[in-house]
C-alpha cells in the first residue's frame, strides 16, 4: 500500500508540474495582450512587459541574496551571481538613468557593479570555485542555463530585423518583431525566475557556527597528515 501511495503522489506531482508549466508559460501571452489591446502602449519602455521583466530580475536577485545570508560558503560566488543580475537589472533599467542623468550612463554602475562584484569573489578563490562546483551540480542548474540560453541567445536571433524582414517582405512591421522578442525575453526571465526560486527553496540554511566547526574539523585532518 505504501508502495502505491507513492506511486500515485509522484503521478499526481508530475500532473501539477505541467499545469504549473502551462500556467506560466501563459503569463507572458496575458501580458502582451495586456500592453496591445487594453492599455494600447506598444510594448513601449513604460509597458507592463517592461515592468514584469524588470520585477522578475529584481525577484531573481533577491533569491541569491537570501541563499547567500542563509549560506556563508556561498557568499563569494554569490557576489557573482548576485552582480551579474544586478548588472542586467541596471540595463534594463538604462531609460531610468538615460532620464536621470544622460544616455548610456546604466554602463558606469553596470561596471562598478562588476568589477566589485569579482573583485569579492576572487579574495578566496578556493571557496569560489567551490560553491560554483555546487551551484552547476545543482538539479536546477539546466532550468536556469535554458532560461539564460532563451534570454541571451533565442531572443536576440529570435529577434533579429534581417529574420522579420525576410519573413514578412514587403509586409514587415515592426510591432510584430517587439512581440515575437519581448515575449520570449520574457519568458526567458519567468525561467530564471522559477529556476532561482526553487534553488533558493531547496537551499538548506547553513548556520556560520557549522561552517567554522567543519573547517576546524578540515584543518585537524590536515595538521594530522
Amino acid at each position: 500500500m505504501q508502495f502505491r501511495h507513492t506511486q500515485t503522489a509522484t503521478i499526481f506531482y508530475a500532473i501539477g508540474q505541467f499545469f504549473l508549466f502551462a500556467l506560466l508559460v501563459t503569463i507572458p501571452v496575458i501580458i502582451i495582450k495586456l500592453d496591445l489591446h487594453v492599455l494600447k502602449n506598444g510594448l513601449s519602455e513604460q509597458s507592463l512587459t517592461e515592468y514584469g521583466e524588470q520585477f522578475l530580475l529584481a525577484a531573481t536577485l533577491l533569491c541569491y541574496v537570501i541563499i547567500a545570508k542563509r549560506n556563508p560558503s556561498f557568499r563569494r560566488f554569490g557576489a557573482l551571481v548576485i552582480g551579474f543580475f544586478m548588472c542586467m537589472l541596471i540595463r534594463e533599467l538604462d531609460k531610468f538613468f538615460d532620464d536621470w542623468m544622460w544616455h548610456g550612463f546604466w554602463v558606469y554602475p553596470a561596471s562598478l557593479t562588476a568589477a566589485s562584484a569579482m573583485l569579492y569573489a576572487l579574495h578566496n578563490r578556493a571557496e569560489t570555485l567551490n560553491s560554483f562546483s555546487e551551484f552547476v551540480s545543482h538539479r536546477y542548474f539546466p532550468l536556469l542555463s535554458l532560461g539564460l540560453a532563451l534570454l541571451l541567445v533565442f531572443s536576440r536571433l529570435f529577434g533579429m530585423s534581417s529574420l522579420w524582414h525576410d519573413a514578412l517582405g514587403d509586409g514587415f512591421v515592426r510591432a510584430a518583431k517587439n512581440v515575437a522578442e519581448e515575449g520570449t525575453e520574457l519568458m526567458a526571465y519567468i525561467t530564471i525566475f522559477y529556476a532561482s526560486l526553487r534553488y533558493t527553496m531547496a537551499m538548506r540554511p547553513v548556520d556560520a557556527t557549522d561552517t567554522q566547526q567543519e573547517e576546524a574539523a578540515e584543518l585537524c585532518k590536515q595538521s594530522r597528515v
